[in-house]
């Protein structure tokens, strides 16, 4: 009786073992998030989700209207923006973004320090977002020319909600001088200028998504990629890219020669429009998500990013 006792315990602290032992094992394991593999050539990364395992700082930080005090707010299990934590803490008033967290590990945050250019943040738990009212800016505080290639090529792959309006939802102008997108504008055209306007073809047209003969994503949540890179087959001309939820809408040319060589700092719900960090031409664009590329990103690179923000963002 004894013998089978000492058997069974011995049989019992060996399986506890091997659970300690297969349990130590999962930590090292870290879930896999989009930017993962992704970070090479990377200009900057905002998202109200994790988008980088190794992130592990606030997503946001809000300003409370009410008494104007401000708080940083972290995921939560589901890789999210805590909804809820944000929720209990405005207590019913409205809330403004004054800093949205750069996940690429280049610490480029978006800012907006002035109240009335703060865009309003909506906590919404299936699809959170801030937007601005048009007059409404964040600045991500780097030379645009180190963002691109030289104010040449470069890659932007976001989450973002088409509104029609005579803006520009991010980028710098000056003149004609640009590198801007517009979501959409006034004519429900979605435009990629990537560094001077206007060359064409340049849009599509991005009418609601129940249009009969030519449908888009006007006034409804969608994942958007535009792309400049050099065209091997040509070295006269880059290849300018638009594409909606992985799908192609345009591909043109445009002339090898000729870059954006604005300095100014790049701005998201507004262009920047100089060097005093002033919005031009503000937004009523949605945003959940954007990232941006130094480089003209391959079709495979592309593909992946489109992927995973789709799947996510149940799209």
């Amino acid at each position: 009786m004894k013998k089978l006792l000492l058997f069974f315990l011995i049989l019992q602290l060996t399986s506890i073992s091997a659970q300690v032992e297969n349990y130590n094992l999962f930590p090292s394991m870290a879930p896999s998030h989009l930017l993962d593999d992704k970070l090479e050539d990377i200009s900057f990364a905002f998202g109200l989700r994790v988008l980088e395992s190794d992130y592990n700082g606030p997503l946001i930080r809000l300003r409370r209207a009410n008494d104007n005090s401000e708080m940083d707010f972290f995921c939560r299990d589901d890789d999210k923006v805590d909804i809820e934590a944000i929720n209990t803490w405005r207590n019913g008033a409205n809330v403004f973004v004054t800093r949205w967290y750069d996940q690429s590990g280049l610490g480029r945050d978006a800012f907006q320090t002035t109240t009335f250019r703060q865009p309003r943040f909506i906590p919404d738990a299936t699809q959170p977002y801030w937007a601005g009212d048009g007059n409404d800016v964040l600045i991500v505080p780097e030379n645009f020319q180190n963002l691109t290639e030289s104010g040449k090529n470069g890659s932007v792959l976001g989450i973002f909600y088409a509104t029609d309006r005579s803006q520009i939802p991010f980028g710098v102008i000056s003149g004609g001088e640009r590198w801007l997108v517009h979501i959409n504008w006034n004519n429900e055209q979605c435009y990629f200028d990537p560094g001077y306007c206007c060359n064409n073809p340049r849009s599509f047209i991005n009418n609601l998504p129940t249009h009969p003969t030519n449908p888009g994503s006007l006034n409804a949540w969608d994942q958007y990629s535009f792309v400049r890179r050099d065209n091997p087959s040509n070295t006269n001309v880059d290849k300018v890219i638009l594409r909606l939820k992985g799908v192609q809408k345009a591909n043109g040319n445009f002339p090898n020669n000729q870059s954006c060589n604005l300095t100014f700092n790049f701005g998201l719900g507004s262009a920047i429009s100089n060097s005093f960090n002033t919005p031009s031409q503000g937004s009523t664009t949605r945003f959940a998500e954007i990232i941006m590329y130094k480089v003209g990103l391959q079709d495979d690179q592309i593909d992946a990013i489109e992927q995973n923000q789709i799947t996510f963002w149940n799209l």
